[in-house]
C-alpha cells in the first residue's frame, strides 16, 4: 500500500488528525466554553475507553509528529495546525481570543499536553474507571487545585537562574540533545547535529554518550534530577500544599524558558527500548506521587479543595511536560510571563 515507511507514517498521522478534528468539530458547535470543553474532555475519554476494550484502534502519538521527514511535513503539519485551531476555538470565544490571543493559545496547548500525556498514565486505570476519572480531570480542569480563599501567588523567587553549562561538558551536550529531540523527534536529533549546534566534533558527543539509545536515558535522568530538585526546594521553602505545588511547577515552568534549557518531553519515551522505558516510567511515577503527596497534604492543611490527588499529580506533570513548546504556540513567551 506505501512505498516508503514515511509514506505509512504520514498515513497514519493523517488518520489519527482526521479522527480527532470528527470529536473535536462536534464539540465546537454546543455552548459556551466551558460546555464545550466539558464536552470534548467526555468524548475523549470515551474514545479512550474504545480503544481499550478494542473497539476502536490506538492512534499514534502526536510527540513524534516532529521526527517526520521535509515532504510527510509539509503534507501533515498543516492538518495538525486546524486541530489546534479547532481546539482554540473549543477553549474560549471569539471575543477572548481577540482580547488575549497568548493566553487563549496557551490555554489550547496545555490541553493538547494534557491529552498527549494521559496515554502514559490512563493504563494505570481499568476501563471501567474511566468515567470516574474523566468526572476527576474535567473538575481538575475547570475549578483548579486551591480551596476557595486561597491566593494565587508569585513563586518566581524560587527559580534557581543556573547558568548555561559549558559547551565541552555532558551537561551540554544533555541540553543540546533535550532541546533537539523535543524540536525534531528522536529520530532528527543525531549525533550530527547535536555536536553542530555545539560547534563540537561528534567525538566530543562520543566521550561523553557511549550511544544514542544511551542518550535518550541520560536525558530523561538529567530531567528526572530537575524534577526532583524543584520539587524539594518547594517542599523546604513552602509550608502549605497549594504553596509546594506552585512553586515547584512554576519553577519548572519558567526554568523552561531561560538558558537552562528545557526538560525532555514525556513524548520521547516511545524511542526507549521498552526494559528502559519501564524503568524511566517507574521513575516518572514517584516524581507524580511526591506532586499527589503536595496536594493531599494541601488537603490535610486546608490550602487545597478536595480533589483527586493522583489525577492531580499527572495533569501538573503534563502542564510542566508543555511548557517546553509553549513558544511554538505563543508568541513572545518569556520566563517573567510564562
Amino acid at each position: 500500500y506505501f512505498q516508503k515507511k514515511e509514506d505509512l507514517v504520514a498515513a497514519a498521522f493523517t488518520r489519527s488528525i482526521a479522527v480527532h478534528a470528527e470529536r473535536l468539530a462536534k464539540s465546537k458547535k454546543i455552548g459556551p466554553p466551558e460546555v464545550r470543553v466539558r464536552d470534548m474532555v467526555r468524548r475523549y475519554f470515551e474514545f479512550r475507553r474504545r480503544i481499550r476494550e478494542g473497539t476502536t484502534p490506538e492512534g499514534i502519538v502526536f510527540g513524534d509528529l516532529r521526527s517526520l521527514t521535509p515532504a510527510p511535513a509539509e503534507e501533515v503539519w498543516p492538518k495538525y495546525v486546524d486541530l489546534f485551531r479547532t481546539m482554540r476555538e473549543i477553549v474560549a470565544d471569539r471575543e477572548e481570543f481577540e482580547a488575549d490571543s497568548q493566553r487563549v493559545n496557551a490555554r489550547a496547548h496545555m490541553l493538547v499536553s494534557q491529552y498527549m500525556r494521559s496515554v502514559f498514565w490512563l493504563p494505570n486505570y481499568s476501563a471501567d474507571d474511566f468515567e470516574r476519572v474523566e468526572a476527576r480531570f474535567i473538575d481538575i480542569l475547570i475549578n483548579g487545585l486551591a480551596a476557595p480563599g486561597v491566593p494565587c501567588r508569585d513563586y518566581m523567587v524560587h527559580l534557581a537562574e543556573d547558568p548555561p553549562p559549558d559547551k565541552r561538558s555532558r551537561d551540554s551536550f544533555l541540553l543540546a540533545a533535550t532541546e533537539l529531540i523535543n524540536e525534531q523527534g528522536y529520530h532528527g536529533a543525531s549525533v550530527e547535529r547535536i555536536a553542530a549546534r555545539l560547534n563540537v566534533t561528534k567525538g566530543s558527543f562520543y566521550h561523553h554518550i557511549d550511544a544514542k539509545d544511551d542518550l535518550v536515558v541520560a536525558c530523561f535522568e538529567r530531567s528526572f534530577a530537575l524534577l526532583r530538585s524543584a520539587q524539594g526546594s518547594a517542599v523546604a521553602v513552602e509550608r502549605l500544599g497549594v504553596d509546594q505545588a506552585g512553586a515547584a511547577v512554576a519553577a519548572l515552568v519558567r526554568r523552561q524558558q531561560t538558558a537552562a534549557g528545557p526538560l525532555l518531553r514525556n513524548g520521547a519515551l516511545m524511542s526507549v527500548d521498552p526494559v528502559k522505558r519501564a524503568e524511566m516510567l517507574q521513575e516518572m511515577g514517584r516524581i507524580v506521587a511526591r506532586f499527589a503527596d503536595m496536594i493531599s497534604d494541601g488537603m490535610v492543611d486546608g490550602s487545597v479543595r478536595p480533589c483527586d490527588a493522583r489525577v492531580a499529580g499527572e495533569m501538573m506533570m503534563a502542564q510542566i511536560n508543555s511548557a517546553s513548546m509553549l513558544g511554538n504556540w505563543t508568541q513572545n513567551v518569556t520566563a517573567d510571563n510564562v
